[in-house]
C-alpha cells in the first residue's frame, strides 16, 4: 500500500466507463451498472489500506481520516448539487423541482439511498428521471466510511485476526442480502446489504499482495478481467442483482488487484490515457447521470444518440475542469477552516433544496403548464395516501371519500384507485362512503398468489384480509372488483405469474383467473353483498405525455401526437379477459357489470383526451380527470336472468 498503483485508476476506468456507457447506451453493456460494484471493491482497498499502514505506525487519525474524506468528496459534490438545483429552476415542473430539493436534501447528510429506497414501490417515479438517483452509492459508502474506522481501531485489538473478523463481516453482509427476498428496494440501497463488497476490498487490504509467479499473477489478473468482462456483458437489469451476480465483478475486481501491479495486464491498465480517465472518474460519476437525466426529462423520452452522445461529452469536459480546478485545489488544502467550509456549504445547499421541497418546487415558475402537467403527478399530489386503505383496513379517514362511513368498498390492483377515485365523484353529494382496499399489482382473486417479474408473492394474504374485511363488515353493502385485467393474462410476454393452492393444476393464467373469480364472487355473495365487476378502461399502449407540450424548456422540437388507438386494437387485447368476466357475469344474475371501455370509445377509436381534457396519467391508469369523466359516464348493467352462451 505504499506504493502508488496506476493500475487501480486503470481499473476505475473501467468501471467508469461500462457505468457511463450503460447509462447512455444500455444496449450496448447490459451490465455496464456493475462498475460500481468495481467501485465499491476499489474504495475498501484503498481506504483500509490507508487505516491499516496509519495505524501500523501509530500515526492514524479519525479527525484526519474524516478531514481527507470531506475534501476529497465535498468539492464535486458541491458542483454538480447547485448546477442541478440552477438546471431545475428552468427546466423542472414544480413536483419534479420538489422532489428534486428532496434529492437534494438527503444527498447533503449523504444518505440519499435511504431516501430512494423508501420511494421504491409500485408507483415510484422512473428511475430515469431522478437526477440525483446516482448519489445512492456514495450514501452507501459514507455511512460505511462513518463507522469502518472505529471498527478497525476496536478490530486492532486482536491484529492476528483481524482477516478473519473482515471475512466474517463480508460474508455476513452477503449472506443478509441473498436472503432478503420481500425488499428488492432494501438489498440494493441500504448499507448493510452492500458493505460486503467494499469489505471485499478491505479484505485484500489486510491480506499480503500475491507472492506467487509471474506467470500466476498473469494468470490470475487474466481471470479477474474475465469474470469483469462476462459481468457487463451477461448481467443485465432483469437478473437478481445485486445478489449472487454480483460476485462476478466484484471477484474479477479482487483478483485483478491482489495479482499486484507487475503482471502484463497491469501496465495495459496503467497506461497515461487509463490513468486519467480513472483520475477523474469521480467527478465524471457526478456529472454524468444528472446530464442524461436531464436531457430525458426535457425531450420526454429517450433523447437522440446525438443529444446522449453530446451529454457524454460535456460530462467528460466538466469532469476534467472539475478535477483539475477544484478537487486537485482542495484535496489536499491544508486550511485548518477548509472542511468545515466545505460543510457549511453542503449543509446550505442541503437546506435550500429542503426549502425548495416544503415550498412545493415553487409553482409559480410555470404558472401556464401547471394545469396540464399536473393530470400526469398522481403520486406527487399525494393521492395514493388518499386512496389507500391497504394497512389501516378502513379505519383511517384519509381513505375514505370525504370521511363518509363506506358503504361501498373497491377492491383491487392500481386501477382500483381510479375506480375509488370514480365513485368518490359519483357519490360526492350524497351520504354513500366509499373505501378502496388495495395494493399495485394484486387482482382481487381470493387465494390466489401473484409473481410479478420474478419477485416473491406480496399478494396472497393482502387480497384475503381485504376481502375477509368487507365480507365481515356489516356496513359494507356493495364490492367493486377492479383490475387491470389483460395484464394478467398475456401469456407470449408474461409479467405476472398467478397460482391458485387450491386448484394445483391449473396453470394457466387465464383459467387461475377465470376460477378464482368465480370463487371471490361466490363468496361476496353468500354475504349478503351485491356485487359490481369492473370491466378495465383501455390501456393505450403509449405515454400520454407525448400528447402535451408541457416542458419549460426543451433540446429539440415536438410534435404532440394523437392521443388515441383503433378500436379493434383494444378489443382485440381485451377479448379473452373480457369474456371471463362476462362469463362470471352471465353465471350470477345478482352481479352488476360496469363495462368502463363505452366511457373512451366510440365505434372506431378509444381516446386519451376528450375535449381538450386529458384522461390518462400514464398508458394504463386514469388522471384525476379520467376518473371524473368514467363518473359521469356510470352506467351498471344487471346480468341476464339466464346464462347465455
Amino acid at each position: 500500500m505504499n506504493n502508488y498503483r496506476p493500475d487501480i485508476d486503470g481499473l476505475r476506468a473501467f468501471s467508469i466507463i461500462a457505468v457511463v456507457v450503460y447509462h447512455a447506451f444500455p444496449t450496448l453493456l447490459p451490465g455496464g451498472f456493475v462498475g460500481v460494484d468495481v467501485f465499491f471493491v476499489i474504495s475498501g482497498y484503498l481506504i483500509t489500506g490507508i487505516i491499516l499502514q496509519g495505524q501500523a505506525k501509530a500515526k492514524f487519525s479519525i479527525i484526519e481520516f474524516y478531514r481527507r474524506r470531506i475534501q476529497r468528496i465535498i468539492p464535486a459534490l458541491l458542483l454538480v448539487l447547485l448546477f442541478c438545483l440552477i438546471a431545475g429552476w428552468w427546466v423542472l415542473l414544480p413536483y419534479e423541482y420538489a422532489m428534486l430539493g428532496q434529492q437534494t436534501a438527503a444527498s447533503s447528510v449523504f444518505a440519499p439511498n435511504i431516501l430512494f429506497w423508501t420511494e421504491a414501490g409500485y408507483f415510484d417515479t422512473n428511475s430515469k428521471l431522478k437526477p440525483l438517483l446516482h448519489l445512492w452509492s456514495l450514501g452507501v459508502e459514507e455511512q460505511f466510511y462513518l463507522l469502518w474506522p472505529l471498527a478497525l481501531l476496536l478490530a486492532a485489538r486482536w491484529p492476528s485476526r483481524i482477516v478473519f473478523i473482515i471475512a466474517g463481516l463480508a460474508l455476513l453482509s452477503f449472506s443478509m442480502g441473498i436472503t432478503i427476498t420481500n425488499d428488492n428496494a432494501a438489498s440494493f440501497f441500504l448499507p448493510q446489504f452492500r458493505v460486503w463488497e467494499l469489505l471485499l476490498g478491505a479484505l485484500i487490504a489486510a491480506l499480503p499482495l500475491s507472492r506467487v509467479s509471474v506467470t500466476a499473477n498473469n494468470l490470475t489478473a487474466m481471470v479477474g478481467l474475465g469474470l469483469l468482462m462476462c459481468a457487463v456483458v451477461f448481467i443485465n437489469r432483469e437478473r437478481d442483482f445485486p445478489g449472487w451476480w454480483a460476485l462476478l465483478p466484484t471477484f474479477g475486481a479482487v483478483l485483478l488487484i491482489w495479482s499486484g501491479p507487475s503482471h502484463r495486464l497491469a501496465q495495459l491498465m496503467g497506461s497515461s490515457v487509463l490513468v486519467l480517465i480513472g483520475k477523474i472518474s469521480f467527478p465524471l460519476y457526478l456529472w454524468h447521470w444528472p446530464l442524461l437525466t436531464f436531457a430525458r426529462i426535457m425531450e420526454q423520452g429517450e433523447p437522440s444518440v446525438e443529444i446522449r452522445l453530446v451529454a457524454v461529452t460535456i460530462s467528460v469536459l466538466l469532469a476534467w475542469l472539475s478535477y483539475r480546478q477544484v478537487e486537485s485545489r482542495l484535496r489536499y488544502h491544508p486550511g485548518r477552516y477548509t472542511p468545515m467550509i466545505l460543510l457549511a456549504c453542503l449543509f446550505t445547499l442541503g437546506a435550500a433544496g429542503y426549502a425548495i421541497f416544503k415550498k412545493d418546487g415553487f409553482p409559480e415558475r410555470t404558472a401556464e403548464l401547471n394545469a396540464s402537467a399536473g393530470a400526469f403527478y398522481w403520486q406527487e399530489l399525494g393521492l395514493h395516501e388518499r386512496d389507500d386503505c391497504s394497512e389501516a383496513l378502513g379505519l383511517a379517514g384519509r381513505c375514505l371519500s370525504d370521511g363518509k362511513p363506506p358503504q361501498i368498498a373497491v377492491i383491487g390492483d392500481s386501477h382500483s384507485t381510479n375506480t375509488f377515485f370514480a365513485l368518490a365523484h359519483h357519490y360526492r353529494s350524497s351520504n354513500i362512503g366509499v373505501v378502496r382496499l388495495g395494493r399495485g399489482g394484486c387482482p382481487p382473486l381470493y387465494g390466489v398468489a401473484v409473481q410479478d417479474s420474478g419477485n416473491l408473492d406480496f399478494c396472497k394474504d393482502v387480497t384475503r384480509s381485504h376481502l375477509d374485511w368487507a365480507i365481515q363488515d356489516p356496513a359494507l353493502t356493495t364490492v367493486y372488483l377492479s383490475s387491470m385485467g389483460p395484464m394478467y393474462l398475456n401469456q407470449k410476454q408474461p409479467r405476472y405469474v398467478l397460482r391458485d393452492n387450491s386448484t394445483p393444476t391449473a396453470t394457466n393464467n387465464r383459467l387461475i383467473f377465470a376460477n378464482a373469480l368465480d370463487k371471490t364472487i361466490a363468496m361476496l355473495l353468500a354475504a349478503n353483498k351485491k356485487v359490481v365487476l369492473v370491466i378495465d378502461w383501455p390501456g393505450l399502449g403509449f405515454d400520454p405525455k407525448t400528447c402535451l407540450d408541457i416542458r419549460p424548456v426543451r433540446l429539440s422540437g415536438f410534435k404532440p401526437r394523437d392521443c388515441e388507438i383503433p378500436r379493434q386494437r383494444h378489443n382485440k387485447r381485451e377479448s379473452e379477459y373480457r369474456q371471463i368476466i362476462l362469463n362470471a357475469w352471465q353465471k350470477n344474475p345478482q352481479t352488476l357489470l360496469w363495462d368502463t371501455p363505452k366511457a373512451f370509445c366510440d365505434a372506431k377509436k378509444c381516446y386519451g383526451m376528450l375535449d381538450g381534457k386529458m384522461l390518462y396519467r400514464d398508458p394504463a391508469h386514469l388522471s384525476m380527470e379520467g376518473s371524473r369523466h368514467l363518473a359521469e359516464a356510470l352506467e351498471l348493467e344487471a346480468a341476464p336472468a339466464k346464462l347465455t352462451r
